[in-house]
């Protein structure tokens, strides 16, 4: 077909924002079957490979005692963090909205009046802005 019959069809089809282009370079159907068995088989070895070094890098670290001791004190070192985070991140109270399956906290504080304060002033804040 050629190109302007072609375009004058799209332009119907797909309306005033048809846009298109054109490779010359490109494949054809042949050409990228070709390309596809030939993706196959370089796919295949590089994740032979890709296993390979895998096993390599852990029988190296495994032995290597030094990334031993530094591995378990950056695991310790995790630990502590994220207990800490979760100290600060945890209140007595928490206020929110629930479809059945999720929770949507609103607000969390040390008391009801400050869940109730905060709240309002969500509300109040969305309100203002147009927004509910």
């Amino acid at each position: 077909m050629e190109r302007a019959i072609a375009i004058k069809r799209l332009g119907k089809l797909l309306g005033k924002s048809l846009a298109y282009r054109v490779d010359p370079s490109a494949p054809d159907a042949a050409e990228r079957e070709e390309a596809r068995a030939a993706l196959k088989l370089a796919s295949e070895n590089a994740e032979k490979l890709l296993k390979q070094k895998e096993l390599r890098i852990k029988a190296l670290l495994d032995a290597d005692q030094e990334f031993q001791r530094i591995k378990s004190a950056h695991e310790a070192a995790k630990r502590i963090r994220n207990e800490i985070a979760s100290r600060g991140h945890h209140y007595k109270f928490t206020a929110g909205t629930t479809n059945g399956m999720f929770f949507v906290v609103k607000a969390q504080g040390d008391s009801w009046e400050e869940i109730i304060r905060k709240v309002e002033g969500k509300s109040a804040a969305m309100t203002s802005d147009g927004v509910e």
